[in-house]
Protein backbone atom coordinates (compact mmCIF):
# COMPACT_ATOMS: atom_id res chain seq x y z
CA UNK A 1 0.00 0.00 0.00
CA UNK A 2 2.88 2.42 1.11
CA UNK A 3 4.27 1.84 -2.54
CA UNK A 4 1.25 2.55 -4.32
CA UNK A 5 1.04 6.02 -2.38
CA UNK A 6 4.78 6.80 -3.41
CA UNK A 7 3.99 6.26 -6.85
CA UNK A 8 0.56 7.94 -7.02
CA UNK A 9 2.67 11.04 -5.35
CA UNK A 10 5.09 10.95 -8.01
CA UNK A 11 2.90 10.63 -10.84
CA UNK A 12 1.25 13.41 -9.94
CA UNK A 13 4.25 15.86 -10.08
CA UNK A 14 5.38 14.25 -13.56
CA UNK A 15 7.64 11.73 -12.20
CA UNK A 16 7.64 8.72 -14.04
CA UNK A 17 8.79 4.96 -13.04
CA UNK A 18 11.17 4.74 -15.13
CA UNK A 19 12.87 7.90 -13.33
CA UNK A 20 12.07 6.18 -9.84
CA UNK A 21 14.90 4.80 -7.17
CA UNK A 22 15.23 1.77 -5.46
CA UNK A 23 14.30 3.80 -2.23
CA UNK A 24 10.97 4.85 -3.66
CA UNK A 25 10.11 1.25 -2.52
CA UNK A 26 12.44 0.09 0.83
CA UNK A 27 11.75 3.29 2.68
CA UNK A 28 8.08 4.15 1.87
CA UNK A 29 7.11 8.24 1.75
CA UNK A 30 10.81 8.87 1.55
CA UNK A 31 9.76 10.98 -1.74
CA UNK A 32 7.51 13.39 0.48
CA UNK A 33 10.41 14.29 2.17
CA UNK A 34 13.16 15.13 -0.48
CA UNK A 35 12.86 16.55 -3.89
CA UNK A 36 16.32 16.33 -5.59
CA UNK A 37 17.22 19.66 -7.73
CA UNK A 38 16.13 18.47 -11.08
CA UNK A 39 12.49 18.24 -10.19
CA UNK A 40 12.97 22.11 -9.08
CA UNK A 41 14.80 23.28 -12.58
CA UNK A 42 12.26 24.51 -14.01
CA UNK A 43 10.21 26.29 -11.12
CA UNK A 44 13.45 28.08 -10.62
CA UNK A 45 14.13 29.20 -14.35
CA UNK A 46 10.54 30.69 -14.48
CA UNK A 47 9.63 28.57 -17.26
CA UNK A 48 6.75 26.33 -14.84
CA UNK A 49 5.21 27.71 -12.31
CA UNK A 50 4.39 25.57 -9.67
CA UNK A 51 0.74 25.98 -7.78
CA UNK A 52 1.74 27.81 -4.93
CA UNK A 53 1.09 26.84 -1.42
CA UNK A 54 -2.42 27.53 -0.42
CA UNK A 55 -2.12 29.71 3.12
CA UNK A 56 -5.25 31.27 3.05
CA UNK A 57 -6.96 27.95 3.17
CA UNK A 58 -4.24 26.39 5.59
CA UNK A 59 -4.14 29.05 8.03
CA UNK A 60 -8.06 28.76 8.16
CA UNK A 61 -7.90 24.66 8.90
CA UNK A 62 -5.04 25.26 10.70
CA UNK A 63 -8.45 25.88 13.60
CA UNK A 64 -9.52 22.38 13.28
CA UNK A 65 -5.70 20.28 14.05
CA UNK A 66 -6.33 17.82 16.66
CA UNK A 67 -2.35 19.16 17.97
CA UNK A 68 -2.84 16.39 20.56
CA UNK A 69 -2.98 13.73 17.87
CA UNK A 70 -0.84 14.93 15.98
CA UNK A 71 1.54 15.16 19.16
CA UNK A 72 0.60 10.91 19.32
CA UNK A 73 1.89 10.21 16.25
CA UNK A 74 5.21 11.57 16.22
CA UNK A 75 5.86 10.53 20.47
CA UNK A 76 4.83 6.89 18.61
CA UNK A 77 6.86 7.36 15.27
CA UNK A 78 9.81 8.04 17.39
CA UNK A 79 10.10 5.09 19.54
CA UNK A 80 9.54 2.67 16.50
CA UNK A 81 12.76 2.07 15.18
CA UNK A 82 12.43 1.00 11.17
CA UNK A 83 14.98 -1.84 10.05
CA UNK A 84 15.36 0.79 6.91
CA UNK A 85 17.07 3.20 9.21
CA UNK A 86 17.28 2.12 12.88
CA UNK A 87 16.80 4.57 15.15
CA UNK A 88 20.10 5.58 17.70
CA UNK A 89 19.87 4.04 21.05
CA UNK A 90 20.67 0.53 21.48
CA UNK A 91 24.30 1.03 20.51
CA UNK A 92 24.99 3.56 23.58
CA UNK A 93 22.74 0.57 25.80
CA UNK A 94 19.40 3.15 25.95
CA UNK A 95 16.24 2.58 24.41
CA UNK A 96 15.90 3.19 20.79
CA UNK A 97 14.64 7.18 19.87
CA UNK A 98 14.78 9.07 16.80
CA UNK A 99 14.47 12.09 19.30
CA UNK A 100 18.10 13.16 18.81
CA UNK A 101 17.60 12.64 14.86
CA UNK A 102 14.29 14.88 14.92
CA UNK A 103 15.35 17.50 17.05
CA UNK A 104 18.62 18.10 14.85
CA UNK A 105 16.33 18.29 11.95
CA UNK A 106 14.52 20.98 13.42
CA UNK A 107 17.43 22.96 14.22
CA UNK A 108 19.20 22.42 11.19
CA UNK A 109 16.08 23.37 9.53
CA UNK A 110 14.99 26.45 11.70
CA UNK A 111 19.28 26.94 12.11
CA UNK A 112 19.48 28.96 8.67
CA UNK A 113 18.05 32.16 9.80
CA UNK A 114 20.60 35.01 9.95
CA UNK A 115 19.92 38.57 11.08
CA UNK A 116 22.24 40.64 10.07
CA UNK A 117 21.67 44.88 10.77
CA UNK A 118 18.52 43.77 12.10
CA UNK A 119 17.24 42.07 9.02
CA UNK A 120 16.18 38.38 8.97
CA UNK A 121 16.75 35.76 5.82
CA UNK A 122 16.65 31.82 6.18
CA UNK A 123 14.09 30.10 9.14
CA UNK A 124 12.52 26.73 8.84
CA UNK A 125 9.34 28.32 7.73
CA UNK A 126 9.33 27.70 3.65
CA UNK A 127 10.91 23.96 4.41
CA UNK A 128 13.32 24.76 1.94
CA UNK A 129 15.70 21.86 3.61
CA UNK A 130 13.88 19.53 1.22
CA UNK A 131 15.06 21.21 -1.60
CA UNK A 132 18.29 21.44 -3.37
CA UNK A 133 20.29 23.75 -2.16
CA UNK A 134 19.86 22.92 1.08
CA UNK A 135 19.34 19.12 0.66
CA UNK A 136 22.80 18.90 -0.71
CA UNK A 137 24.81 20.57 2.22
CA UNK A 138 26.89 18.41 4.22
CA UNK A 139 25.83 19.74 7.71
CA UNK A 140 22.23 18.32 6.77
CA UNK A 141 24.05 14.78 5.85
CA UNK A 142 21.40 12.01 6.65
CA UNK A 143 18.35 14.47 7.99
CA UNK A 144 16.76 13.06 4.35
CA UNK A 145 16.30 9.99 6.20
CA UNK A 146 14.27 12.49 9.44
CA UNK A 147 12.44 13.86 6.44
CA UNK A 148 11.37 10.39 4.99
CA UNK A 149 10.67 9.04 8.56
CA UNK A 150 8.35 12.18 9.21
CA UNK A 151 6.89 11.18 5.66
CA UNK A 152 4.61 8.53 7.53
CA UNK A 153 2.62 11.61 9.40
CA UNK A 154 3.05 13.97 6.72
CA UNK A 155 0.83 11.31 5.00
CA UNK A 156 -1.11 10.70 7.68
CA UNK A 157 -2.61 14.00 8.15
CA UNK A 158 -1.82 15.69 4.65
CA UNK A 159 -2.94 19.36 3.88
CA UNK A 160 -3.75 19.64 7.58
CA UNK A 161 0.08 20.37 8.53
CA UNK A 162 2.60 21.87 6.64
CA UNK A 163 6.05 20.59 6.37
CA UNK A 164 7.69 23.32 8.07
CA UNK A 165 5.24 23.30 10.99
CA UNK A 166 5.69 19.73 10.83
CA UNK A 167 9.87 19.63 10.66
CA UNK A 168 9.55 22.39 14.01
CA UNK A 169 6.84 20.48 15.58
CA UNK A 170 8.65 17.26 15.68
CA UNK A 171 11.63 18.31 16.96
CA UNK A 172 9.81 20.21 20.07
CA UNK A 173 7.96 16.87 20.33
CA UNK A 174 11.14 14.93 20.64
CA UNK A 175 12.47 17.07 23.71
CA UNK A 176 9.50 17.31 25.05
CA UNK A 177 8.51 13.56 25.14
CA UNK A 178 11.67 12.48 26.32
CA UNK A 179 11.75 14.41 29.27
CA UNK A 180 12.68 18.01 28.36
CA UNK A 181 11.58 20.99 28.50
CA UNK A 182 9.38 22.86 25.82
CA UNK A 183 6.57 25.25 27.24
CA UNK A 184 4.75 26.24 23.92
CA UNK A 185 4.34 25.95 19.96
CA UNK A 186 2.54 27.98 17.46
CA UNK A 187 1.39 26.42 14.45
CA UNK A 188 1.24 28.61 10.99
CA UNK A 189 4.21 28.22 8.74
CA UNK A 190 3.95 27.92 4.86
CA UNK A 191 6.10 25.92 2.90
CA UNK A 192 7.71 27.21 -0.39
CA UNK A 193 7.60 25.25 -3.85
CA UNK A 194 11.05 25.32 -4.17
CA UNK A 195 14.63 26.42 -2.61
CA UNK A 196 15.00 29.59 -4.39
CA UNK A 197 15.08 31.64 -1.39
CA UNK A 198 18.08 29.44 0.04
CA UNK A 199 20.29 30.10 -3.25
CA UNK A 200 21.63 33.11 -1.30
CA UNK A 201 22.38 31.17 2.15
CA UNK A 202 25.08 29.21 0.01
CA UNK A 203 24.92 26.75 -2.51
CA UNK A 204 27.52 23.98 -1.92
CA UNK A 205 26.61 20.55 -3.82
CA UNK A 206 25.23 20.21 -7.33
CA UNK A 207 24.76 16.51 -7.71
CA UNK A 208 20.97 16.74 -8.57
CA UNK A 209 21.44 20.11 -10.06
CA UNK A 210 23.27 20.31 -13.72
CA UNK A 211 23.11 22.21 -16.75
CA UNK A 212 21.73 25.29 -15.44
CA UNK A 213 22.87 28.62 -14.57
CA UNK A 214 21.47 27.94 -10.98
CA UNK A 215 24.08 25.24 -10.84
CA UNK A 216 26.94 27.09 -9.58
CA UNK A 217 28.48 25.65 -6.48
CA UNK A 218 30.16 28.85 -4.34
CA UNK A 219 31.63 26.43 -1.62
CA UNK A 220 34.76 27.97 -1.57
CA UNK A 221 34.33 31.22 -0.27
CA UNK A 222 36.39 34.18 -2.24
CA UNK A 223 36.59 36.18 0.77
CA UNK A 224 37.95 33.74 4.13
CA UNK A 225 40.23 34.35 6.50
CA UNK A 226 42.49 32.26 9.22
CA UNK A 227 43.37 33.48 12.75
CA UNK A 228 47.13 34.20 13.30
CA UNK A 229 48.05 30.72 15.27
CA UNK A 230 45.76 28.64 12.89
CA UNK A 231 47.60 25.96 10.59
CA UNK A 232 47.89 27.43 7.10
CA UNK A 233 46.55 23.98 5.77
CA UNK A 234 43.57 24.34 7.66
CA UNK A 235 40.10 25.36 6.50
CA UNK A 236 39.82 29.41 5.83
CA UNK A 237 36.40 30.56 7.48
CA UNK A 238 34.33 32.61 5.31
CA UNK A 239 33.98 36.18 6.16
CA UNK A 240 30.10 37.43 6.61
CA UNK A 241 30.20 39.65 3.59
CA UNK A 242 31.03 37.92 0.29
CA UNK A 243 31.14 39.37 -3.56
CA UNK A 244 27.55 40.36 -5.46
CA UNK A 245 26.10 41.21 -1.75
CA UNK A 246 26.18 37.99 -0.81
CA UNK A 247 26.39 37.47 3.37
CA UNK A 248 27.73 34.28 4.42
CA UNK A 249 26.77 33.75 7.95
CA UNK A 250 28.07 30.13 8.57
CA UNK A 251 31.98 29.97 8.11
CA UNK A 252 31.39 27.39 5.61
CA UNK A 253 28.94 26.83 2.58
CA UNK A 254 27.13 23.58 3.94
CA UNK A 255 27.41 24.30 7.42
CA UNK A 256 24.80 25.64 9.64
CA UNK A 257 27.24 27.44 12.16
CA UNK A 258 31.16 26.73 12.72
CA UNK A 259 33.54 23.86 12.02
CA UNK A 260 32.77 22.05 14.93
CA UNK A 261 36.27 20.17 15.22
CA UNK A 262 37.58 24.01 15.33
CA UNK A 263 40.60 25.41 14.47
CA UNK A 264 44.20 23.29 14.33
CA UNK A 265 47.18 25.50 15.46
CA UNK A 266 50.08 25.42 14.04
CA UNK A 267 52.98 24.25 15.46
CA UNK A 268 55.06 27.37 16.42
CA UNK A 269 51.34 28.39 18.62
CA UNK A 270 51.23 28.49 22.18
CA UNK A 271 50.23 25.27 23.12
CA UNK A 272 50.57 23.34 20.86
CA UNK A 273 51.60 19.81 22.02
CA UNK A 274 53.17 17.47 19.07
CA UNK A 275 52.95 14.28 20.89
CA UNK A 276 48.59 14.88 20.45
CA UNK A 277 46.70 13.40 17.70
CA UNK A 278 45.38 16.53 16.98
CA UNK A 279 45.75 19.99 18.41
CA UNK A 280 42.44 21.68 17.63
CA UNK A 281 41.85 25.26 20.04
CA UNK A 282 38.72 25.27 22.22
CA UNK A 283 39.61 28.83 22.87
CA UNK A 284 39.70 29.94 19.25
CA UNK A 285 36.72 28.08 18.46
CA UNK A 286 35.36 30.16 21.03
CA UNK A 287 35.47 33.00 19.35
CA UNK A 288 34.00 30.89 15.64
CA UNK A 289 31.16 30.78 18.22
CA UNK A 290 30.31 33.81 19.28
CA UNK A 291 31.30 35.58 15.73
CA UNK A 292 28.38 32.82 14.35
CA UNK A 293 25.68 32.97 17.01
CA UNK A 294 26.12 36.52 17.93
CA UNK A 295 27.26 38.70 15.35
CA UNK A 296 25.72 37.09 11.84
CA UNK A 297 22.82 35.28 13.79
CA UNK A 298 21.50 37.20 16.68
CA UNK A 299 21.98 35.22 19.06
CA UNK A 300 23.06 36.53 23.28
CA UNK A 301 25.89 34.44 25.19
CA UNK A 302 23.15 33.02 27.20
CA UNK A 303 20.84 31.57 24.41
CA UNK A 304 23.97 30.38 22.73
CA UNK A 305 24.92 28.15 25.77
CA UNK A 306 21.77 27.33 26.24
CA UNK A 307 20.79 26.18 22.45
CA UNK A 308 24.49 23.90 22.02
CA UNK A 309 23.74 22.39 25.47
CA UNK A 310 20.19 21.63 24.94
CA UNK A 311 20.93 20.50 21.02
CA UNK A 312 23.92 18.40 22.10
CA UNK A 313 21.89 16.21 25.05
CA UNK A 314 19.78 14.23 22.56
CA UNK A 315 20.88 11.78 19.92
CA UNK A 316 24.67 11.01 19.01
CA UNK A 317 27.18 11.71 16.17
CA UNK A 318 27.95 9.29 13.35
CA UNK A 319 31.15 8.64 11.95
CA UNK A 320 32.27 5.01 13.14
CA UNK A 321 33.20 3.77 9.53
CA UNK A 322 37.37 3.83 8.39
CA UNK A 323 37.05 4.89 4.73
CA UNK A 324 41.17 5.10 4.53
CA UNK A 325 41.96 2.74 1.36
CA UNK A 326 38.37 2.82 0.14
CA UNK A 327 36.85 3.62 -3.03
CA UNK A 328 34.67 6.45 -1.06
CA UNK A 329 38.10 7.66 0.73
CA UNK A 330 39.35 11.16 -1.46
CA UNK A 331 35.15 11.84 -1.78
CA UNK A 332 33.35 10.70 1.15
CA UNK A 333 29.57 9.07 0.49
CA UNK A 334 28.71 11.09 3.44
CA UNK A 335 29.58 14.67 2.15
CA UNK A 336 27.22 14.17 -0.96
CA UNK A 337 23.54 15.19 -1.27
CA UNK A 338 20.68 14.82 -1.44
CA UNK A 339 20.93 10.94 -0.62
CA UNK A 340 24.00 10.71 1.05
CA UNK A 341 24.49 7.06 0.50
CA UNK A 342 27.42 4.75 -0.64
CA UNK A 343 25.74 3.04 -3.98
CA UNK A 344 22.80 4.80 -6.20
CA UNK A 345 19.31 3.34 -4.69
CA UNK A 346 21.01 2.25 -1.37
CA UNK A 347 19.70 5.68 1.54
CA UNK A 348 22.55 3.88 3.77
CA UNK A 349 26.48 3.50 3.55
CA UNK A 350 28.68 0.49 2.15
CA UNK A 351 27.20 -2.87 2.28
CA UNK A 352 30.59 -4.70 0.89
CA UNK A 353 32.04 -5.14 4.99
CA UNK A 354 33.29 -1.51 4.54
CA UNK A 355 31.03 -0.22 7.30
CA UNK A 356 29.96 -3.54 8.86
CA UNK A 357 28.46 -6.53 7.69
CA UNK A 358 24.65 -8.38 7.61
CA UNK A 359 21.47 -6.19 8.27
CA UNK A 360 23.24 -3.37 9.68
CA UNK A 361 25.75 -2.75 7.04
CA UNK A 362 26.16 1.01 5.95
CA UNK A 363 23.12 1.76 9.09
CA UNK A 364 22.12 1.90 12.39
CA UNK A 365 25.94 1.72 14.64
CA UNK A 366 27.60 1.57 11.18
CA UNK A 367 26.14 5.08 9.98
CA UNK A 368 28.38 7.90 9.04
CA UNK A 369 27.09 11.42 8.85
CA UNK A 370 29.71 14.14 10.84
CA UNK A 371 32.16 11.38 10.83
CA UNK A 372 32.94 12.50 14.53
CA UNK A 373 31.30 9.77 16.52
CA UNK A 374 29.54 8.94 19.81
CA UNK A 375 27.21 10.21 22.44
CA UNK A 376 27.34 13.54 24.45
CA UNK A 377 25.54 12.06 27.08
CA UNK A 378 25.01 8.60 28.98
CA UNK A 379 21.36 8.42 27.79
CA UNK A 380 21.24 9.83 24.75
CA UNK A 381 17.47 8.75 24.83
CA UNK A 382 16.47 10.72 27.64
CA UNK A 383 16.57 14.58 28.70
CA UNK A 384 19.83 14.52 30.57
CA UNK A 385 22.39 17.15 32.16
CA UNK A 386 25.66 15.01 31.59
CA UNK A 387 26.51 18.14 28.76
CA UNK A 388 27.57 20.47 31.22
CA UNK A 389 28.13 18.09 34.07
CA UNK A 390 30.69 16.32 32.40
CA UNK A 391 32.07 19.48 30.86
CA UNK A 392 33.24 20.70 33.68
CA UNK A 393 34.08 17.27 36.26
CA UNK A 394 36.16 15.88 33.60
CA UNK A 395 39.56 16.76 31.59
CA UNK A 396 39.47 15.99 27.97
CA UNK A 397 41.91 14.36 25.61
CA UNK A 398 42.40 14.81 21.78
CA UNK A 399 41.20 12.25 19.74
CA UNK A 400 40.17 10.61 16.22
CA UNK A 401 36.79 9.18 15.45
CA UNK A 402 37.13 5.79 13.39
CA UNK A 403 36.18 7.71 10.61
CA UNK A 404 39.12 10.30 11.16
CA UNK A 405 37.42 12.82 11.94
CA UNK A 406 38.96 15.73 15.22
CA UNK A 407 37.47 15.27 18.59
CA UNK A 408 37.86 14.65 22.64
CA UNK A 409 37.16 12.07 25.04
CA UNK A 410 37.31 11.98 29.10
CA UNK A 411 41.40 11.77 29.86
CA UNK A 412 40.22 8.94 33.26
CA UNK A 413 39.03 5.84 30.55
CA UNK A 414 37.41 4.59 33.85
CA UNK A 415 35.13 8.34 34.31
CA UNK A 416 31.65 7.31 34.63
CA UNK A 417 31.16 9.88 31.49
CA UNK A 418 33.97 7.45 29.81
CA UNK A 419 31.79 6.50 27.32
CA UNK A 420 30.59 10.21 26.11
CA UNK A 421 32.68 12.63 23.55
CA UNK A 422 33.06 16.73 23.43
CA UNK A 423 33.23 18.04 19.87
CA UNK A 424 35.90 21.20 20.17
CA UNK A 425 33.05 23.68 19.46
CA UNK A 426 31.41 22.02 22.93
CA UNK A 427 34.30 22.84 24.94
CA UNK A 428 35.27 26.38 23.65
CA UNK A 429 32.19 26.67 26.48
CA UNK A 430 34.66 26.35 28.99
CA UNK A 431 37.13 27.70 27.54
CA UNK A 432 35.63 31.33 27.04
CA UNK A 433 35.19 33.55 30.39
CA UNK A 434 31.30 34.74 29.60
CA UNK A 435 30.50 31.28 28.20
CA UNK A 436 32.12 29.21 31.53
CA UNK A 437 30.14 31.55 33.59
CA UNK A 438 27.10 30.67 32.32
CA UNK A 439 27.78 26.77 32.10
CA UNK A 440 28.95 26.43 35.63
CA UNK A 441 25.41 28.18 36.30
CA UNK A 442 23.66 25.52 34.26
CA UNK A 443 25.47 23.01 36.12
CA UNK A 444 24.77 23.92 39.48
CA UNK A 445 20.97 25.03 38.34
CA UNK A 446 19.65 22.46 36.03
CA UNK A 447 15.83 24.10 35.88
CA UNK A 448 17.18 27.44 34.87
CA UNK A 449 19.25 25.60 32.26
CA UNK A 450 15.71 23.76 31.09
CA UNK A 451 14.06 27.31 31.59
CA UNK A 452 16.54 29.22 29.47
CA UNK A 453 16.63 26.55 26.62
CA UNK A 454 13.06 26.43 26.19
CA UNK A 455 13.11 29.87 25.92
CA UNK A 456 15.86 29.85 22.99
CA UNK A 457 14.50 26.58 21.34
CA UNK A 458 10.95 28.47 20.98
CA UNK A 459 13.05 31.44 19.59
CA UNK A 460 14.84 29.36 16.98
CA UNK A 461 11.68 27.77 15.68
CA UNK A 462 9.80 30.47 15.57
CA UNK A 463 11.54 32.95 13.80
CA UNK A 464 12.03 33.09 9.67
CA UNK A 465 12.62 35.68 7.14
CA UNK A 466 8.56 35.79 6.58
CA UNK A 467 7.97 35.97 10.33
CA UNK A 468 11.27 37.41 11.96
CA UNK A 469 9.29 38.38 15.48
CA UNK A 470 9.33 34.67 17.83
CA UNK A 471 5.78 35.84 19.04
CA UNK A 472 5.03 36.49 15.24
CA UNK A 473 2.25 33.41 14.45
CA UNK A 474 0.86 33.66 17.45
CA UNK A 475 -0.55 37.20 16.85
CA UNK A 476 -1.50 36.29 13.49
CA UNK A 477 -3.22 33.11 13.72
CA UNK A 478 -3.35 32.19 17.19
CA UNK A 479 -3.18 28.20 16.83
CA UNK A 480 -0.83 26.96 19.98
CA UNK A 481 -0.47 24.85 22.55
CA UNK A 482 1.18 24.66 25.71
CA UNK A 483 0.91 20.96 26.06
CA UNK A 484 -1.84 20.97 28.66
CA UNK A 485 -2.65 17.02 27.39
CA UNK A 486 0.60 16.03 28.18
Amino acid sequence: MAAMITVGFLLAFGVTEGSMRNDDFDFPFYELGTIPAWRDLSSLRGTQAPKDFDKETYHRQLKDLDIAHLYESISNLMTDSKAFWPADGPQDGDVASYAGLFERLAWHCAGTLRVVNGTATGGCEGARQRHWPENEWRDNTNLDKARGLLGQVKQQFGSQISWSDLITFAGTVAIKASGGPAKKFCFGRIDDVDGKRSIPLGVEGVKECRGNKFCKSNFECPVAFRWPEQDPSDHARCNLTQPNHRLQASHSVGLIYVFPEGPQLNSSAQGYVAKQVHNRSPKLSALEVRDTFHERMGWTDRETVALIGGGHTLGRTHGNCNLTGTKWASHPYNEVGPYFEAQTGSLRGPTDGTCGVGASAGLAENTVSSGFEGPWARTPSKWNYDFFDAMLEEEWEPVKSPFGADQWRTKNRQSTYASTMRLTADLSLINDETYAAIVKEYAADHSKFDSDFADAWYKLVHRSQDNPDENDLARKFGVCTLFEFV
